[in-house]
């Protein structure tokens, strides 16, 4: 049998995997040891952190509220994990905690390493938008491109699905992108899904899957009306692929790219991720292609974690913040009116990266009345990582990056390992009725 070597507080530590070492922490409790760090779920096969790590989590309240409104999700998975169906959606909103994939990657790996790795899902070449981007992937081009976000004051090209969009005029303009394969998760793909603009005036787009291969051209016009997609199969897996602009016709002048879909051809999940740095309610709302483009996705459920940077306003009221998330929830239904929405409190934080933040409070409070009036679910992650002041805590736990706002790597997984939790412990309870 293999060992598992897992690095904790600087020291070695050998664990055995799932079932076996549960049967260890078993014996050392019956012995009257105290045990720490990982612990196993027999059901689920999840290794967690234990309640003695962090004192300061609610590990009590890590759970969904209102759970009973993510009935059809619940069902959709169990189908899957069943063999009754062969992909289940779920999309992630958020700001900066969202854009850097650390939390959601947490989440990811544990939904496909349960119910099937389906693919990488939505990506934005980020990187060559002058952002930062996750470490599973790496994007580049060889050319500069107009770039527009929600939450800028440039407002075209329009920001679709991605709450990002970019735009270059240049034929021969392309962007690539080679996928890494993290958590013992394979991110190869043999299908890829361009979400853009398609009209007479969009340059083709030619789909390559090595550097050297002259690939697939794809014509720009739309074969049906409002079709926003192109979409190629490449004959085998694959870690990279490059789209290139080609002018094929006269009045073609740009190419507009919305975002891509990374798929291959398992069963199983995709955890879609739409982060923007800064981003709040209000900047998706009044962005109408956002919303249009989730037709693309067709998410089983929309989780949203938004509410940082309202909470950054001293002049932030809760009936305004009420406003936000019912136009967003809203717009969400509109055109998605089966998909399951769980909104996510955001946690505590310091302000001006000193002080204590009291307006958080109101956030939280405003997202959860707002939950219980729209029926959806809702997931109190300010309560459940401490509350009020507990950013002090998550500080002295080294979890807590300099800025007082932003978690390291660690703090987030840690926080989407409670999110997976909260999901699969309320899917268990449905499963088993």
């Amino acid at each position: 049998m293999k060992w598992k070597n897992i690095k904790k507080g600087g020291v070695n530590l050998q664990f055995l995997p799932n079932s076996f070492i549960c049967l260890i922490f078993i014996l050392g409790f019956s012995f009257g040891t105290k045990a720490q760090g990982i612990v196993c779920d027999t059901i689920t096969g999840f290794d967690s952190l234990s309640n003695a790590d962090y004192l300061f989590i609610n590990y009590d309240a890590d759970t969904l509220i209102n759970g009973k409104q993510l009935t059809p999700f619940f069902n959709k998975l169990l189908k899957l994990e069943n063999g009754d169906t062969n992909q289940v959606n779920v999309l992630h909103i958020g700001d900066s905690h969202i854009q850097a994939d650390f939390l959601t990657r947490e989440v990811r790996k544990n939904l496909q390493q349960r119910f099937g790795n389906a693919g990488r899902g939505l990506v934005f070449p980020l990187r060559v938008a002058g952002t930062n981007e996750p470490a599973d992937y790496r994007s580049s081009s060889n050319v500069g491109w107009q770039v527009a976000k929600i939450n800028s004051q440039a407002n075209f090209p329009d920001p679709g699905i991605s709450g990002i969009s970019m735009r270059s005029d240049e034929a021969g303009t392309y962007f690539e992108f080679t996928t890494f394969n993290h958590d013992d998760l394979d991110y190869a793909f043999d299908q890829v899904t361009l979400i853009h603009t398609k009209d007479s005036l969009q340059y083709d787009c030619r789909f390559t899957d090595m550097p050297l291969k002259f690939g697939f051209l794809m014509s720009a016009q739309p074969n049906v009306p409002d079709e926003i997609t192109t979409w190629v199969k490449f004959p085998t897996p694959t870690n990279y692929f490059r789209i290139q602009a080609e002018q094929t016709e006269a009045q073609q002048n740009s190419i507009i790219v919305n975002g891509v879909i990374l798929k291959n051809s398992l069963p199983g999940v995709l955890y879609h991720s739409v982060g923007i740095n800064g981003a709040h309610f209000s900047d998706y709302t009044k962005s109408p292609l956002f919303f249009k483009q989730l037709k693309v996705i067709q998410p089983d459920l929309v989780i949203i974690s938004l509410g940082t940077n309202e909470g950054a306003n001293i002049k932030i009221t809760e009936d305004e913040m009420a406003t936000s998330v019912t136009s967003m929830v809203q717009g969400i239904r509109d055109l998605n009116p089966q998909t399951c929405i769980l909104i996510a409190t955001p946690t505590d934080d310091y302000f001006r990266k000193k002080y204590k933040n009291p307006y958080l409070e109101s956030v939280q409070r405003a997202l959860i009345k707002t939950a219980a009036q729209e029926n959806v679910a809702c997931w109190d992650m300010y309560g459940i990582t401490g509350g009020y002041g507990s950013c002090t805590e998550w500080r002295k736990a080294a979890l807590l990056q300099r800025d007082g706002v932003h978690f390291n790597k660690q703090g987030y997984a840690l926080q989407g390992e409670l999110l997976y939790k909260a999901l699969i412990d309320s899917y268990l309870k449905y499963a088993a009725d």
